[in-house]
């Protein structure tokens, strides 16, 4: 008999607790060792893309010029407004910046620290959905998984997204299994930081939130009405003050972005509907419209008025590249290809492979971790309201792998479900059989 079997039921279950505890933090301290190893062996090797943005608009936001832009050659006298993306991932970054840590790698420090925290809490989400095994295989998982930490040196708001995913799938099951008003405001506060960091994951409101407020079926359905009311208001709270911000330097409302216009018109032009980058974008595409209105929030519309024109005229093809685009999402077309793609944020060939080769591995576990959660009755939904949003939001835009980013929690934790399976099957034929019972020598009759 083990000392922890020894003590009284609550001693017990509270040791487990503790040690769960240690090991995960424990998980999530190598989680971050092995971050800062990959930081410093990379560190020549230059952040390119949409990481340069962030990492210059937090430096911006310290130095006073706020969300608009420096003077420079093209703009000599600055001061026009940004918001081609939502403000959170800045902001997480420029508080540090303030207290003196604005060089790149101090950057990629904070986002590995953002990091550390996403292990933390897919831990916990895996625990809550199907306990505490599973919960440290998926802290495990988060930890080495390639596309759960090279956003992180590329400076993405990506990291940022993902901690919000395995936050919010925590609250949901936790939900699940004590309904509360205060959860359900949990929930949609958790939703509304995720929008302020990609605009898309406000999707989640109707693919997450409202389906578990109304799974409370012990709770009346007039009071799951109210909490759901709860739960759209706080996500409206959390967003208004960007929203409100905005309505004082646009012309027109600008709620989140002014990226979704010239997203889907690089997405939607001639040498994306066709050719080698079928299905990918391309930026000449908006590089070379005329008669766009400096304002980004008309301009937002200009672009958007112009990909839905050429969708329109080019419809026959809509299905083909709506096709081409989930394939190069969810890496399953032209994978070698789409590692090239991916390299333009300044991410090693090698790094991507690893992480692709990884990506199909934890795939299979993935779908074998549903089936055997279902088998469990356990629901899946909140799980798959992740891969549901990223497939919608890539049909007509932009086929890329960051754009499935905060689904991979869902990955993990699934996969997590079949590996833990996986274990406790070979230890049980590890096991030695039961030796028989002993046969009666005398029966009665």
């Amino acid at each position: 008999m083990t000392a922890a079997a020894s003590l009284p039921s609550r001693f017990r279950d509270g040791w487990r607790r503790d040690r769960f505890s240690v090991a995960l933090v424990l998980i999530a301290l190598a989680g971050l060792v092995w971050r800062i190893v990959y930081l410093v062996w990379m560190r020549n090797d230059a952040v390119a893309g949409v990481g340069t943005a962030y990492h210059f608009g937090a430096l911006d936001l310290v130095d006073g010029i706020g969300f608009y832009t420096r003077p420079d050659f093209f703009n000599p006298t600055g001061g026009a407004p940004v918001a081609a993306y939502p403000p959170a991932w800045t902001i997480v970054l420029g508080g540090p910046s303030a207290l003196g840590l604005r060089s790149w790698f101090s950057h990629q420090l904070i986002a590995s620290v953002i990091g550390m925290a996403t292990i933390v809490m897919t831990g916990l989400a895996a625990r809550a959905a199907f306990g505490r095994r599973v919960g440290i295989v998926a802290a495990v998982l988060a930890a080495c998984y390639p596309f759960a930490w090279l956003y992180e040196r590329e400076l993405l708001a990506e990291p940022l997204a993902m901690l919000g995913t395995a936050t919010t799938i925590w609250i949901a099951y936790r939900f699940k299994a004590a309904p509360s008003v205060w959860l359900a405001v949990a929930l949609g506060a958790a939703v509304g930081v995720m929008a302020l960091t990609r605009s898309e994951l406000l999707g989640v409101s109707v693919f997450l939130v409202a389906p578990v407020v109304f799974s409370a079926r012990a709770v009346k359905l007039r009071r799951r009405f109210r909490w759901l009311g709860a739960s759209g208001v706080a996500c409206v709270l959390v967003i208004a003050p960007w929203a409100v911000y905005n309505q004082s330097r646009f012309t027109r409302p600008v709620p989140l972005s002014t990226a979704l216009g010239s997203t889907l018109v690089v997405g939607n032009c001639p040498s994306t509907y066709e050719g080698e980058l079928l299905g990918y974008y391309n930026l000449a595409c908006a590089l070379f419209l005329r008669g766009i209105d400096p304002d980004a929030s008309i301009a937002d519309g200009q672009y958007r008025g112009n990909a839905v024109d050429f969708m329109k005229e080019n419809r026959r093809r809509a299905a083909v590249v709506a096709v081409a685009r989930v394939g190069r999402t969810f890496g399953v077309l032209w994978p070698n290809q789409q590692m090239q793609f991916e390299t333009e944020r300044g991410t090693r060939t090698s790094v991507l492979r690893l992480g692709f080769v990884a990506y199909w591995v934890l795939l299979g576990f993935a779908i074998w971790g549903f089936v055997i959660a279902r088998r469990r009755k356990v629901a899946v939904y909140p799980l798959l309201a992740f891969p549901v949003v990223a497939l919608l939001s890539v049909l007509v835009t932009v086929g890329t792998v960051r754009y499935r980013a905060a689904a991979e929690i869902s990955l993990i934790i699934l996969a997590a479900v079949a590996i833990e399976a996986a274990i406790a099957m070979v230890r049980r034929r590890g096991e030695p059989e039961p030796a028989p019972k002993p046969k009666p020598m005398f029966t009665r009759g």
